[in-house]
């Protein structure tokens, strides 16, 4: 019987197909319901059902070939990589990281020594920067998490938390995506939240860097965050924010706590290379780099020791640089 003939119900075979192939694709699950779909495999049926002699063939037949197709789609394919991508970086020969075997004994005795007591809360809140520029955020958010401090903010949901795209700086998202921020911006954006002292480049003396370096290792209410040159410390890249973790007095190497993650791992550097790579002109702003000391705002007075100076902690009153929003 030729299948353009009736068959069966007075209907002709690419009606039936049509019919019985539409009710088998809405039953198919939610992938394949959409009428506009559904219609034209139908249509496909249809086409295909002129290939045989008997009709009963093409429903069993089209029935096979979208078992298959499922089959197909449904298979764990190869991730497509970018030829251009990269799985992290190797660190150079003068940095230790923090996984390896010297790194473990240089954190052990670090800990031994009373010099890592904030790494554990910076550990639990560890931050990977959700964005390449936002080193700056996500350490700022790292730090806020270690101290406990309630941003007066849903993060998501019912939750209040930091995270680095909640915290905006007064640049629009692409320029922050595309640039991040510099050492006054994170200075305003961390003031907002905390007590902040910061201090850049050669204001502070070695003898001072390391003395602080050592005062917020010892405690657990104090952390400092670098924002220093990747380049001087054979890195690629240049400009970035990671906080301290631990120090090692014996071989004076400080443990930064890598924000991009994805690039390096954590790693002790030579504290006094750490202070050199402070020092290099950002381009963007004429201006070294630096580090600041973060703690809780109602914690008045921690900041105001001796070894400390102040007299950046204000700037955002006096300058233009301040225009993150306040928390609320």
């Amino acid at each position: 019987m030729p299948c353009h003939k009736s068959y069966g119900a007075g209907l002709d075979t690419a009606d039936r197909v049509k019919q019985q192939m539409i009710s088998l694709c809405k039953s198919s699950g939610p992938r394949l319901s959409t009428d506009k779909l559904c219609i034209g495999a139908a249509k496909h049926a249809a086409d295909i059902a002129s290939q045989y002699e008997n009709p009963a063939q093409v429903l069993p037949t089209m029935q096979e070939q979208r078992t298959v197709e499922a089959g197909l789609t449904s298979t764990t394919a190869e991730p497509y990589v970018p030829e251009k991508s990269f799985y992290r970086r190797e660190l150079p020969a003068n940095l230790v990281s923090f996984t390896s075997v010297a790194g473990r004994r240089l954190f052990k005795e670090s800990l031994n020594e009373g010099y890592a007591e904030g790494y554990f809360n910076l550990a639990g809140n560890f931050t990977v920067q959700s964005e390449p520029a936002y080193c700056g955020p996500s350490s700022l958010a790292m730090v806020l998490n270690a101290l406990e401090v309630d941003p007066g903010r849903t993060w998501k949901g019912v939750w209040r938390w930091y995270s680095d795209e909640l915290l905006k700086s007064c640049r629009t998202e692409s320029e922050l995506k595309a640039n991040g921020i510099t050492f006054d911006q994170f200075l305003c954006l961390a003031s907002s939240h905390a007590q902040v002292v910061a201090k850049r480049g050669a204001e502070a003396s070695r003898e001072e860097f390391l003395r602080d370096i050592k005062y917020v290792t010892q405690r657990v209410d104090v952390f400092m965050v670098l924002s220093f040159s990747r380049k001087h410390l054979g890195q690629t890249g240049d400009g970035h924010f990671s906080p301290i973790g631990a120090y090692h007095p014996e071989t004076n190497k400080a443990l930064v706590l890598d924000s991009a993650r994805y690039k390096y791992p954590s790693w002790f550097g030579d504290v006094d290379e750490l202070y050199d790579s402070l020092q290099p002109v950002d381009a963007e702003t004429g201006l070294p780099r630096g580090y600041f000391l973060i703690a809780r705002k109602d914690d008045p007075g921690i900041l105001r020791t001796s070894h400390t100076d102040s007299k950046e902690a204000d700037i955002c009153k006096i300058t233009s640089a301040c225009c993150s929003p306040k928390r609320h």
